[in-house]
């Protein structure tokens, strides 16, 4: 199924909705349930794994920045990144960006906590948004979780 098929088939099921109007998230995961013949599958927090940062400071300046470029290929069994800044280029550029002591393997603890939001965002959203949508809806704006921590 193509991408514009399957978006098509999404934004038809949008528009059945009363008003096209989606809430909330459950609202957002049954419109694409019945969009197609698709399994959603709900990304819960008890399934991701609490990955490390591996990346090297130092090395990441004289990198090029993710919008500069055109191909990325990671290789099995490599601490590489392959890039091609253009389309026309023959060969691939080698970067390194791990840290040395970066380990490559995938790790056997769950992510401790959802990562959250700003609660000056969660505030904005319940201010702006929370009086256009029914009481009955607003549970899962406000029942999201805040962040402690500026990381990304």
């Amino acid at each position: 199924m193509s991408a514009d098929s399957f978006h098509h088939g999404v934004e038809q099921e949008m528009k059945s909705r009363p008003g096209g109007v989606i809430y909330d998230f459950d609202d957002f995961l049954s419109v694409v349930g019945n969009s197609k013949k698709v399994e959603v599958v709900e990304l819960k927090n008890e399934g991701i794994r609490d990955w490390t940062d591996g990346h090297s400071a130092v090395k990441s300046k004289k990198l090029p920045k993710l919008a500069d470029l055109k191909v990325v290929q990671l290789r099995r069994g490599s601490r590489s990144m392959f890039v091609k800044i253009s389309q026309e280029e023959e060969d691939f550029t080698e970067l390194d960006f791990l840290q040395k002591k970066c380990q490559l393997k995938i790790p056997t603890t769950l992510r401790p906590q959802d990562k959250g939001i700003e609660e000056a965002k969660k505030r904005d959203i319940l201010k702006k948004l929370g009086p256009l949508m029914p009481p009955n809806r607003r549970l899962f704006w406000s029942s999201l979780h805040v962040s402690n921590t500026d990381e990304e």
